[in-house]
């Protein structure tokens, strides 16, 4: 982040800032589904993140895409002590 941006939190997350998730791309194979949900798992708080998971959905995007290593995000979130609301937002 840059130095002279400030870092919200707590802040609601509009209908624009959710889509500008959909669209990241990855420049080293990694599945573009995987690596949108990674990256709003590990950005969002939980309201935003289970607004994100419908609309992932409702775009029809797989939520079952994993990672170089062959693993889902939920495979991933199981082992994160902290992670119960994310992962069932997934299922």
């Amino acid at each position: 982040m840059k130095r002279d941006k400030k870092r919200i939190e707590g802040e609601p997350w509009s209908a624009e800032q959710l889509q500008l998730y959909l669209d990241f791309n990855t420049y080293d194979g990694t599945d573009r589904d995987f690596h949108c949900l990674y990256r709003a798992y590990t950005r969002m708080d939980e309201t935003a993140f289970l607004q994100f998971v419908a609309l992932f959905k409702s775009e029809g995007r797989n939520l079952a895409a994993t990672n170089p290593d062959g693993h889902t995000l939920a495979a991933l979130l199981a082992n994160h002590a902290q992670s119960e609301f994310y992962l069932g937002a997934l299922v």
